[in-house]
Parts: C-alpha cells; sequence; structure tokens
C-alpha cells in the first residue's frame, strides 16, 4: 500500500486547520465578530495574519502536489488510446494548478491592505477554479466508470460538487445583496440591525461551505492514492561533475543531437 494517501488529508487538515485556527484568534482579539465572518476576514490583522498566510502556503503546496499525483494517476490509467481522457486529465489538472495558485495569492495578499484587489481575484481563482476542476474531475470518474473505478464515487464526487456550486453561487449572490445595502462603519463587525446583514451572514455561511466542501473532494482521492507509487528518478548524465553532459561519445551519448 502507498502513502501518496496520506497526502490529500495532509492537506485538509492544514487547511481547515488554518482556517479554525485563525477564527479563534481572531475572535479572541475581536479582529471579527464572531458570527460567521469571511474566511478572509479572520486573517486580515495582525497576528492571526501571519499564521493564516503561512499556513495557507503550505496548504497551496499541499494541494499543487495532490492535484499533480492524481494528473500522473489518471494518465497511467488512461494510457494513449484514450483521447478525450488525457485531454480533459491536462485542462483538468492546469485548472487545479490556477486553483491551487489563487490560494497562495489569498495567502500572500491579504485583506485590508493597498492590494485587497489582487487578494479577491486570487480567491477567484480558487473558488471558480477549484469548482469547475471538481466538475471535470467528476467528468473523469463517470468516463472512467466501469473499468477503473465504481459507480459510488462518481455519485458522491458529483453530490460534492453540486453542493460547492450551490454555495458558491449563494455566496457571490447574497455578498452582492448585502454590498448593494453596506452601510456599516467596520465591516469586520457587523450587526443584525444592520441594513444588508443578512444577506452578509448567508454569504459568510456559504463561503465557509464553499472552502469546505471543496476540500471534502480531495477526500475522495484517498483510496485511489492508496493503489498508486510515484517516483522520481535521477539519472547523471556524466561521469565527473566538471564535464559537460553528453561530452564526448561513450554508450549514453544521443544517437541524434
Amino acid at each position: 500500500m502507498s502513502y501518496l494517501g496520506c497526502l490529500p488529508i495532509f492537506l485538509v487538515i492544514v487547511a481547515s486547520g488554518t482556517f479554525c485556527l485563525a477564527y479563534i484568534i481572531a475572535v479572541v482579539r475581536g479582529d471579527v465578530s464572531a458570527a460567521f465572518p469571511y474566511i478572509s476576514d479572520t486573517g486580515a490583522e495582525v497576528p492571526e495574519s501571519c499564521i493564516f498566510g503561512q499556513f495557507l502556503n503550505i496548504a497551496s503546496f499541499l494541494a499543487f502536489c495532490t492535484i499533480y499525483v492524481r494528473y500522473k494517476a489518471v494518465k497511467a490509467l488512461a494510457g494513449e488510446e484514450d483521447t478525450w481522457l488525457r485531454r480533459t486529465n491536462k485542462i483538468s489538472a492546469g485548472l487545479g494548478f490556477l486553483s491551487a495558485f489563487g490560494c497562495s495569492i489569498v495567502a500572500n495578499f491579504q485583506e485590508h491592505t493597498v492590494v485587497e484587489i489582487v487578494h479577491i481575484i486570487g480567491a477567484g481563482f480558487t473558488f471558480i477554479g477549484g469548482v469547475v476542476y471538481c466538475f471535470l474531475q467528476t467528468a473523469m470518474s463517470y468516463h472512467m466508470y466501469p473499468d477503473y473505478n465504481g459507480l459510488l464515487i462518481c455519485r458522491v464526487r458529483l453530490f460534492v460538487c453540486m453542493l460547492a456550486f450551490g454555495s458558491l453561487i449563494s455566496t457571490i449572490a447574497s455578498a452582492a445583496v448585502a454590498l448593494t445595502q453596506y452601510k456599516v462603519k467596520d465591516r469586520f463587525h457587523w450587526n443584525p440591525d444592520e441594513p444588508g446583514y443578512s444577506a452578509h451572514v448567508v454569504s459568510t455561511v456559504s463561503e465557509w461551505l464553499t472552502a469546505l466542501t471543496f476540500l471534502g473532494y480531495f477526500f475522495t482521492f484517498v483510496q485511489e492514492f492508496r493503489k498508486f507509487d510515484l517516483e522520481i528518478n535521477t539519472r547523471p548524465l556524466v561521469r565527473h561533475l566538471d564535464e559537460d553532459p553528453f561530452e564526448g561519445t561513450n554508450e549514453r551519448t544521443r544517437l541524434l543531437a
């Protein structure tokens, strides 16, 4: 059994742990309201912003590795015959990498700064790119049934996708409504009697649900990853490190330069 199955588990633990720890510190310090702030709001002020940025960068790296392993696993199964699966696998991996990169942007360009627009763009990459990635992976799973995987995992992934998509739409729509009614002096501390409060809460709850369902999708890779090995091979091109690669003629010289 391979230990690759631990990779998505570590990703979910680090990411969800980052959100929860930043939330607890922000609430205890009074930097945000306890009633469902946006995830990014919990990492906008020091010192929670330091923890938020550091560990979210680690989560971004783990997400990149998880997406890469999934890409290599599907590639190994697809072979050269299934053109649709190979093409979709590449497109899906590209969107997944974009989502992971967006998560890193969210970590490094935080809210309540002069570069907040970059933070919002990164969040768009993360959530929109991530949800599309999940749908493509689900389509690939159905395509691979029954030759490579069962029907149950397809249905589980479809359910998580629909939940993440519905939550994402709710997040954006409710945020737009709250923004049109926005009159609060401190956006990190909303009061129930302020205009747009209900829409704001719906948006924040939906954002948390989107993030958690997106992370939950990676859990569906755990059992499959345990059935693959991924190796990195190192092959020297020279006998001495002062030589140039393929210098001279020997058994390792390429036939065509």
